[in-house]
């Protein structure tokens, strides 16, 4: 149905989209023309390269692996758009991004999109007030919750215009504004299918080891498989005590092609949970942290804090030199290390760290021992090149502990 407004909210990668920053998540409330809110939707965006300042969004990587590509919404954005006012809060901001992806998307836009921004009417609305969202906000007596999030701020924003069309139903800018932002020629929706909607959170409510159900319904029988590959590709994928999604799928994938069975990959983890268990017996005490760090691998393997119980208790009653010998990895003076990411500490501090005790820091190449990035599941190039290499990689935390065992050698 053309008419009415439809409010737009983005979370970014970053401010320049001319550039290499993209769309992580939008947002869309329907409002008519007396300011009733009538619908919504909102969806996260796979930018297909890293997604930007995590502290301020609150989007990781991992979040947006399932979601749909701004390519792939196109669509539902122009045939929901066309007709409608299209409304923001600095409107010039989300337009810019718009115009731009609809464009790399292949739409001919001979105009980039006009619309109505509710911080420049907030001088005729909410004169002395400052124009940020949230002033605004209180100022009209309007809450703003879950801010930050796209649809969080949509929301606002619509509630927001409400109050203003009640303001300005003799203003003759506004009718002008709106009759000309309604007869913007979008160019014509392809016929398009379904699209998924991808909601923020919905990554987190993974359960732990919850991977090892997709797996048991996936894999066939299979008679004496060699799981050392298997064991080989955990053994990298666990070596910052956790397994990031990118990891999750590449152990279903390596398990697959290995013909295993889900038997046997259980086989396989309790094997790998025996292999940390003693290393942590080998200076001869388990600390209670290292106790609670071994009871969470084994419920990220799908075995249970029992499981691990019995591990510990196995090697100190009994040992296990097969299990104690698996290799433990390690950098030495020489190897190369790759940083990707907006990091907590300065990239220039980790860089002098590492160069300190004799790291290399360059490209990733196939000679690269370890990729250090802000978020395991990045999806930055440099991550990409190192999954392709079957390079481990690890967030600042586990870097941070490797580099201490390099300067005490």
């Amino acid at each position: 149905m053309d008419g009415g407004y439809v409010v737009v909210d983005l979370e970014t990668t970053g401010f320049n989209p001319t550039g290499t920053d993209r769309i992580v998540e939008i947002a869309a409330v329907h409002v008519d023309d007396e300011g009733r809110l009538l619908g919504e939707w909102s969806t996260l965006v796979n930018p297909l390269r890293d997604v930007g300042p995590v502290s301020i969004h609150g989007i990781a990587a991992g979040d947006v692996l399932d979601a749909p590509t701004f390519a792939d919404l196109a669509p539902l954005v122009v045939e929901d758009f066309a007709g409608r006012t299209v409304v923001a809060h600095n409107a010039r901001f989300d337009l810019n991004f718009l115009t731009i992806e609809l464009r790399r998307a292949g739409y001919d836009l001979p105009e980039p999109l006009c619309g109505l921004c509710t911080m420049e009417w907030a001088r005729t609305v909410l004169p002395q007030v400052p124009r940020r969202l949230e002033s605004c906000c209180a100022a009209a007596g309007v809450t703003l919750a879950n801010a930050h999030s796209a649809l969080g701020d949509a929301h606002a924003t619509a509630e927001l215009l409400g109050v203003y069309v009640h303001h300005v139903a003799v203003e003759p800018r506004w009718d002008r504004t709106v009759r000309e932002t309604r007869a913007y020629a979008w160019p014509p929706a392809p016929v398009h299918g379904p699209v998924p909607l991808v909601q923020r959170g919905a990554c987190g409510r993974r359960r732990a080891g919850a991977w090892i159900d997709r797996l048991t319904a996936r894999l066939p029988r299979s008679q004496n498989p060699d799981v050392d590959p298997y064991l080989d590709v955990l053994d990298r994928a666990l070596l910052d005590g956790s397994l990031s999604v990118h990891e999750e799928c590449l152990l279903l994938q390596v398990a697959e092609d290995l013909g295993l069975t889900a038997e046997q990959v259980r086989e396989a983890n309790s094997t790998y949970l025996a292999s940390v268990a003693a290393a942590a017996w080998a200076d001869g005490v388990v600390t209670p942290a290292e106790h609670e760090s071994i009871r969470a691998i084994a419920q990220m393997l799908g075995l249970t804090a029992e499981d691990a119980d019995a591990a510990l208790a196995e090697i100190h009653d009994h040992g296990c030199a097969e299990t104690a010998s698996r290799p433990e990895f390690r950098l030495e003076p020489g190897d190369r290390v790759v940083f990707t990411g907006d990091m907590q500490r300065p990239r220039e501090e980790w860089i002098a760290l590492a160069e300190q005790v004799g790291l290399e820091v360059g490209a990733v190449t196939k000679r690269t021992k370890l990729v250090v990035a802000a978020d395991p599941d990045s999806l930055s190039g440099k991550a990409r090149k190192a999954r392709d290499y079957g390079i481990p990689i690890v967030g600042e935390a586990t870097f941070g502990r490797i580099l201490g065992d390099v300067a005490r050698r």
